[in-house]
């Protein structure tokens, strides 16, 4: 499942932000169509509403979705908050999330390089970006993020890419690898508390998944997951999660 692991060099070499610039079109059916993506997506979008609403009783003022392709989490959070803004530097991914979400104010920039007048936000999202992205990136983007946030706001994203993921202990009792993930919950943390954030949630998805045939295999609507991620939601199972929605706020 996993694909040999890449170096730190190569991992760097390859910015994230040109990866999907050309894939709008085709984004959507590639994550129905890869098991356990579907699944990741599935229950990310089930808890995310409640996760808003415990942060924000009365919903967010402002909500920004960076990074946000398609408009996949935009399209979940944006009816929960008054005015939603979603960036991206693909122009085929937001003319997809144009069409799903026509309320909402859509802009093709790079945070990291571009400073346009979008204000602050009371919640920033960004989902399928932190686990992809080299060091670097990471870095950049926080910057930018964080001079975003309005004070008392907080920074919901995920991690999907977790090496300390029970599966990836097993696969490498059995001699597999990585596949290039590196952003495991430790590492995560001091990634946010260099920008001054700390984490202040976590629900962890797909913990109980030990080996890949339960990843690939599971429907997420199914009793069996809906089971399980009721017993292995405790944000201590976090650390060994293929997915973590992660809640950090200003320190």
């Amino acid at each position: 499942m996993t694909a040999p692991p890449r170096s730190e060099a190569e991992a760097e070499a390859e910015d994230y932000r040109a990866v999907h610039l050309a894939k709008g079109a085709h984004y959507d059916s590639h994550l129905a169509e890869a098991p356990f993506d579907r699944y990741m997506a599935t229950w990310e979008r089930r808890h995310l509403p409640s996760i808003v609403r415990r942060l924000f009783p009365h919903g967010p003022k402002r909500h920004l979705d960076f990074a946000c392709g398609t408009g996949r989490i935009t399209e979940t959070v944006a009816p929960l908050a008054e005015q939603s803004v979603g960036v991206d530097i693909s122009p085929t991914m937001l003319q997809e999330a144009r069409r799903k979400c026509p309320r909402t104010r859509f802009e093709r920039v790079d945070l990291t390089s571009e400073d346009p007048d979008l204000g602050t936000f009371d919640l920033i999202t960004s989902f399928r970006f932190f686990g992809n992205a080299q060091e670097s990136l990471r870095d950049a983007v926080l910057r930018a993020l964080v001079r975003r946030l309005a004070p008392g706001g907080h920074l919901v994203i995920n991690s999907h890419r977790n090496p300390h993921a029970l599966f990836v202990w097993t696969q490498r009792l059995t001699g597999g690898g990585t596949g290039g993930m590196d952003l495991h919950l430790p590492k995560l943390r001091r990634l946010l508390r260099r920008h001054g954030l700390r984490i202040s949630a976590l629900q962890p998805i797909g913990a109980w998944m030990y080996r890949d045939r339960l990843m690939t295999g599971t429907e997420p609507d199914g009793e069996l997951a809906r089971r399980n991620e009721a017993r292995f939601g405790a944000p201590w199972l976090a650390a060994i999660a293929p997915d973590v929605i992660v809640v950090a706020s200003r320190q």
